[in-house]
């Protein structure tokens, strides 16, 4: 008993200094995300999707950028195939990519937005889909080509992806049904 109240009490200490040390980068992203996040009060939706939009705000607080980017994109897919739904253009749920061309077509979205979601998917994918080594989307072989270091590269990746993620959200946006 004696031994387990030490290791709590180490975890404890550990994860202080952890959050005292990770406070500031915290701070800065969530000073970030202040600029890009705009919800109204109250929000209904799937639940699923709402949960997604929730945990890809905290995983970037956090600094988790490939479940920012995983979840952020994750949304996206789920919102540009419900307002494909809702506009008939689909009746199922399209693959991310079959959903960026059906929105292309119909022109559902601004083109920038679905360059950019393009660009994620393929970001997105190495870590959704295994690839081989060298294949020209995976982490290693980007951050190499870009001559940044991994981190940074991740950061800017999930930073995009989050802002494109409320950007959609704000669009899709609708009242509620009395």
């Amino acid at each position: 008993m004696a031994n387990e109240t030490s290791i709590d009490e180490q975890l404890s200490e550990a994860l202080e200094r952890a959050d005292a040390d990770s406070r500031h980068a915290r701070v800065e992203r969530i000073k970030w995300l202040s600029l890009h996040e705009r919800r109204p009060g109250a929000i209904l939706g799937r639940t699923e999707t709402m949960r997604i939009l929730s945990e890809a705000r905290e995983t970037f607080i956090d600094g988790h950028f490939v479940a920012a980017l995983l979840l952020a994109t994750s949304f996206i897919e789920h919102t540009l195939a419900e307002e494909l739904q809702l506009l008939g253009h689909v009746t199922d749920s399209p693959n991310f990519a079959n959903a960026v061309a059906i929105a292309r077509k119909h022109k559902v979205f601004p083109e920038d937005w679905l360059a950019r979601t393009d660009a994620l998917r393929l970001k997105r994918n190495p870590f959704s889909h295994l690839k081989e080594p060298d294949h020209k989307h995976n982490m290693g072989v980007r951050f190499r080509k870009l001559r940044i270091h991994p981190m940074r590269m991740l950061e800017a990746d999930a930073k995009d992806a989050i802002g494109l993620m409320w950007d959609y959200f704000v669009a899709t946006l609708r009242e509620a049904d009395a």
